[in-house]
């Protein structure tokens, strides 16, 4: 179960975000795996945890060069399970070539994408 590690300031406003389904994020991933939350959240960074870059890299394919492997927008449904520690139900990561690529369904991995049709 991948998991997302973050301390999100509790009120009636982020208790109703975090109810929603694919909340708008930014997902960097280099050593580690970070999940930034603007507009409509106060800014804030968490970091995921028990996640697979093998499998990741199976769902959204990695960008060239720099610092991250994935730099992107990204979509997550989350469900609390700890103090400051939510399980991530959904995440689609977007991909300038390939478009939306789900990563996370319902708590588990989604099946891999065939990128490099060998056509």
């Amino acid at each position: 179960m991948m998991k997302l590690n973050i301390e999100i300031l509790k009120n009636l406003a982020t208790d109703q975000l975090l109810e929603q389904e694919n909340i708008p994020c930014f997902c960097r991933v280099a050593q580690e795996f970070e999940i930034i939350f603007q507009d409509p959240f106060p800014e804030v960074v968490g970091v995921v945890s028990d996640w697979d870059r093998r499998e990741l890299e199976k769902r959204a394919p990695a960008g060239g060069g720099g610092k991250y492997t994935h730099y992107t927008n990204g979509m997550v449904t989350l469900k609390e399970i700890g103090i400051n520690q939510y399980e991530i139900k959904n995440l689609s990561l977007f991909n300038r070539i390939s478009g939306w690529s789900s990563i996370i369904e319902n708590g588990i991995y989604a099946a891999p994408k065939d990128f490099w049709d060998e056509e």
